[in-house]
């Protein structure tokens, strides 16, 4: 458990196969939660990063999913720039919201979790032609 940054490679590639199966999205969810959630080198490698067009998507994912317009709040971004994998945290409407993001598959998941033990909504998405570097703009 929580062994992500013991193999970086192995174990994005396990979750971006878990991410792609057609219906069953709480693979990839329960194994970021156990190999990745709490893995503090994997926090520690990760750099705090600023995806304004990530943010924009996520929000308009929660709002869809909880039927309303919600602004995301205390948004973290991270990238584990080596594997161009971008993943993080915010709250939406009192809730949690969990995410993680491919840039090479243009592919990620988030999950909008009601509490610690509450029951959660799980949306795949894709962001036409990727992500830009905001650095680079």
């Amino acid at each position: 458990m929580n062994s992500a940054s013991n193999n970086f490679p192995h174990h994005l590639a396990e979750l971006r196969e878990r991410m792609q199966h057609p219906t069953d999205y709480e693979k990839a969810v329960h194994y970021f939660l156990e190999e990745f959630a709490g893995d503090q080198e994997f926090v520690r490698a990760s750099e705090v990063d600023s995806r304004p067009h990530l943010v924009e998507v996520l929000g308009r994912v929660a709002s869809k999913a909880i039927g309303r317009t919600v602004e995301l709040e205390g948004v973290l971004v991270s990238n584990l720039r080596a594997h161009q994998f971008i993943h993080g945290n915010a709250q939406a409407d009192g809730r949690i919201v969990l995410f993680f993001y491919f840039q090479e598959a243009d592919t990620g998941m988030m999950m909008l979790i009601l509490g610690v033990r509450g029951e959660g909504d799980v949306a795949r998405f894709h962001l036409r032609g990727g992500l830009t570097d905001p650095q680079k703009n």
